[in-house]
């Protein structure tokens, strides 16, 4: 004898035959049903009400249900005990041996079904154990499902199931909802969602689905767009898995869920037109500043020109000046200054040379109106004013990109020109005695 069978079992016997009753109670008792410590396990009610009336007072583990009885009959028997014992398996009892009877009161919700006459005290232990266990079964299906449902309701994900040979297909409310239809609304046929995708998307999903539909893939999953009711494209995630094969591995039914992920997708979009805006902003931005950068060259090249050509101009007007001072100024003041014997007209001529000696320091050169006086060629006065600053005969000829042997021959020049005949006289101590 199994566990199960030594377990205590309350089991509550509608029925209104005193003789059948006996027949029950005999087989309980020779197959040890809820034999415990000697306590009768069955309860006696003749009728529906005292049934029903029974099982509130005292709830039973099972009841063995009689479909002929005073105040019922039939089909409405079983539905009246489920409702008021819901959840209590129920084995019905009838003297009918109708197969047809004994289907529809399975689908009515009874566990099981014993004719009369036709079962000894072991078919009637079998019943009740299996009754037990099927009802045990069904309470943790049903709430595997209920958590089903929660997680897919929680998710927001609707379902399909789809036979592959017949071509029917299932979908749960949330996922006809997703499409802005009611659960009635969509023909349950795969026509019917095939219409309902995007035609671009539908080469996507073959490519996903053939190759799973062929064992090649652990999975199917596609993104695509499907029809809403009011016109307008709602993206899924679809993901599905065939969960059963005929024996040439051929799929007989592919069940799975999808998503709604519209929002996803319209965040995707925005993200990629600012990440192309960008682009686009940093592109012109880039041209701006190299069109910038080459406008700044040209402005640095002419700003260039113009400084080069202000400098040659104004070295050419500098050698312009010494030069007109040189041959024509210079002897003029030096021919009127060995002849001048009035003394006002001297202090006059100082005037003039202080003046002329101011614009050639506009130009740079402060010693070149005195030196102009002695009649020197451009080059000696640039000699002059060097052998002033103390340079040597080596680094003035550096200076100026001529021989040492040049600077040395225009030293004589000018030695001559200021009349120094003596080697005594130092020709450096000479000019830096010179005014200006």
């Amino acid at each position: 004898m199994s566990e199960t069978s030594q377990q205590a079992v309350s089991i509550l016997a509608v029925e209104d035959d005193p003789g059948d009753f006996g027949l029950i109670q005999a087989y309980a008792r020779l197959d040890k049903l809820g034999i415990n410590g000697g306590k009768e396990p069955l309860t006696w009610a003749k009728t529906l009400a005292e049934g029903i009336a029974a099982a509130r007072s005292n709830k039973p583990d099972v009841v063995l249900l009689d479909l002929s009885l005073p105040d019922s009959a039939g089909l409405a028997t079983v539905q009246a005990m489920r409702t008021a014992l819901p959840g209590v398996p129920i084995v019905v009892l009838t003297g009918h041996d109708d197969s047809a009877l004994a289907v529809a009161a399975l689908q009515t919700g009874a566990q099981d079904y014993l004719v009369k006459g036709q079962f000894d005290h072991d078919a009637l232990g079998r019943a009740v154990r299996h009754a037990l266990v099927r009802n045990v079964l069904e309470r943790q299906l049903s709430e595997s499902v209920q958590r089903l449902e929660l997680a897919l309701t929680g998710g927001d994900l609707g379902t399909w199931d789809w036979h592959v040979p017949s071509g029917d297909i299932a979908f749960n409310q949330r996922g006809c909802e997703m499409l802005g239809y009611a659960l009635n609304e969509i023909e349950p046929v795969i026509t019917s969602w095939q219409k309902m995708v995007h035609p671009d998307d539908r080469p996507v999903i073959n490519a996903a689905l053939e190759p799973h539909l062929m064992g090649e893939t652990q999975m199917y999953e596609a993104e695509h767009r499907m029809c809403h009711k009011d016109g307008h494209w709602v993206w899924v995630l679809d993901r599905g898995k065939v969960v059963k094969r005929d024996g040439e591995g051929k799929p007989l039914r592919v069940a799975g869920t999808y998503l709604d992920i519209t929002r996803q997708k319209q965040a995707e979009k925005i993200l990629m037109d600012s990440r192309n805006c960008l682009k686009e902003q940093v592109g012109k931005m880039t041209s701006q500043m190299k069109e910038l950068r080459d406008e700044f060259e040209d402005v640095n090249t002419t700003l260039r020109v113009l400084l080069n050509n202000r400098d040659k101009d104004k070295s050419a007007a500098q050698d312009a000046m010494v030069r007109e001072m040189s041959q024509e100024v210079a002897p003029f003041l030096l021919k009127l200054k060995k002849s001048i014997r009035d003394h006002k007209q001297a202090r006059l001529l100082d005037v003039i040379e202080n003046n002329l000696q101011q614009l050639a320091s506009s130009y740079g050169n402060t010693n070149v109106c005195t030196l102009l006086f002695w009649q020197l060629t451009p080059v000696e006065i640039q000699v002059a004013s060097m052998i002033k600053q103390g340079l040597s005969t080596k680094d003035i000829a550096t200076a100026l990109s001529l021989s040492p042997e040049t600077i040395n021959v225009h030293r004589k020049h000018i030695r001559k020109k200021l009349g120094l005949s003596s080697k005594a006289d130092n020709l450096r101590s000479h000019l830096t005695s010179l005014p200006g």
